[in-house]
């Protein structure tokens, strides 16, 4: 059989860096599930935006070597011409979302294929139902799954032979994992080739038909060896209350459950996609005023403290780190003033950060570390985490929660958000279930 995907020697570097990829060599047939996985910033997202075209294009940088799709030479053509043979999901999902509505953003990618009205519509509802999506939901009222979902849904909708697919289950509950799962199985068996980049590598190992991981730049067979990290001790919470909240709720939604999180505890907020984890923590954090209901921090009612006085004791790491890293480097982004250096320095150690690198050139996952760090840097008494072992490799993910482990056994109280199972074992954490 001809192959979908060709790769040959394909190196590829950014400006003034040393190679990311080397030599890169890939044959991939059609209705393949083929699984890449590696560390933490080793160039897996690259390989992909080299094969979109999207990397040298619109990263910069050079590439050399060849990308062929059947008789087709893919270095020849631009990122809008590889659009009729591949589809992608970028790990950014807000990247990808240019509309207003569910139904509108849908509407877009299958107007550009110039379809009868009658098909574009029976091609969005199969679309909608299969990522279980409603119709008119604004996109700025939707959770990070829920965007996951979205985009999920008009790329697959598009149809391209080749998906490129790049931590697609990063923000999905259960669920929706096993949903996605089943589609891709689907897809694949109808010829529809398939390449996931993902760190939870047992949601796909026993699907895929081949496995890779990139170490060093260079795209090797099987997947690196496991990290076994030893779960934390249990922590010891203090009689001091935390947060205490009563009734509490935002907008038309219900209640919340009244929640009491002692000095020292680990608290994991679990709940299918958009149930209101995040909105949780964003009021908690003082980002936004809840409209009914009592909050206490610190035995302090939040209605009556600022947002600033709030966040000296209070961090928060959002789900997308892009929204809050400001500096030139991850030096800056750490050294605040007022830190210590000396913390900051071990901050920057602890969590295998590159001091003089540019917050934008890191990967998501390193972004996300370095989110948490900048946070840490202020010694918060509350630390709030949404989603932030998004990204991460087995052993970057154990440094992040040893890290996490030990704030708390020093005083701190930890409350996050995570889809990942490992999370709760690996911290001793309570878990909280939201349904909002």
């Amino acid at each position: 059989m001809e192959p979908l995907i060709t790769v040959r020697d394909l190196t590829f570097r950014y400006r003034n860096q040393p190679p990311v990829l080397r030599g890169v060599n890939l044959t991939v047939q059609p209705g393949a599930l083929v699984l890449i996985a590696g560390a933490t910033g080793s160039g897996k997202s690259t390989l992909l935006n080299c094969l979109a075209g999207i990397a040298p294009t619109h990263t910069g940088g050079e590439l050399t070597g060849l990308i062929q799709c059947k008789d087709i030479v893919l270095n020849e053509l631009g990122v809008r011409e590889r659009g009729q043979y591949l589809g992608v999901v970028l790990q950014n999902v807000e990247t990808q979302l240019f509309t207003e509505t569910i139904t509108e953003e849908l509407n877009f990618g299958l107007e550009n294929l110039n379809l009868a009205p009658a098909v574009l519509v029976q091609t969005r509802e199969r679309a909608l139902h299969e990522l279980d999506l409603p119709h008119d939901r604004l996109l700025k009222d939707l959770s990070a799954g829920q965007k996951q979902r979205l985009v999920l849904a008009c790329v697959l909708a598009m149809g391209q032979p080749l998906l490129l697919l790049d931590e697609p289950f990063a923000y999905l509950d259960p669920r929706s994992c096993e949903q996605l799962l089943a589609l891709l199985i689907q897809r694949t068996q109808t010829g529809q080739t398939v390449v996931v980049v993902e760190h939870r590598t047992e949601l796909v190992t026993r699907y895929a038909t081949h496995c890779y991981h990139v170490h060093q730049g260079r795209l090797q067979p099987g997947l690196p060896p496991p990290v076994i990290s030893e779960p934390l001790p249990s922590p010891q919470s203090q009689p001091t209350l935390t947060v205490k909240t009563t009734g509490l709720a935002y907008g038309p939604h219900p209640p919340y459950p009244d929640l009491q999180v002692s000095q020292g505890e680990r608290v994991l907020l679990q709940g299918a996609n958009g149930s209101g984890k995040t909105t949780l923590l964003r009021l908690l954090s003082g980002l936004v005023r809840p409209t009914q209901g009592k909050l206490e921090i610190l035995g302090q009612d939040t209605h009556r403290i600022s947002v600033a006085v709030l966040a000296r004791t209070v961090g928060l790491v959002l789900q997308n780190p892009n929204h809050q890293l400001f500096a030139e480097s991850v030096q800056e982004e750490i050294f605040q003033p007022g830190v210590d250096p000396a913390w900051a320095r071990t901050l920057l150690e602890r969590l295998n950060l590159p001091p003089a690198q540019h917050p934008q050139a890191l990967s998501q996952g390193q972004k996300r570390r370095l989110a948490l760090g900048a946070v840490l840097a202020r010694r918060p008494r509350l630390c709030l985490l949404d989603e932030i072992t998004v990204g991460q490799d087995p052993e970057s993910l154990s440094l992040m929660l040893k890290l996490l482990g030990e704030f708390t056994t020093t005083g701190g109280t930890l409350m996050l958000t995570s889809h990942d199972p490992q999370v709760a074992d690996y911290l001793q954490a309570r878990v909280v279930q939201v349904s909002n």
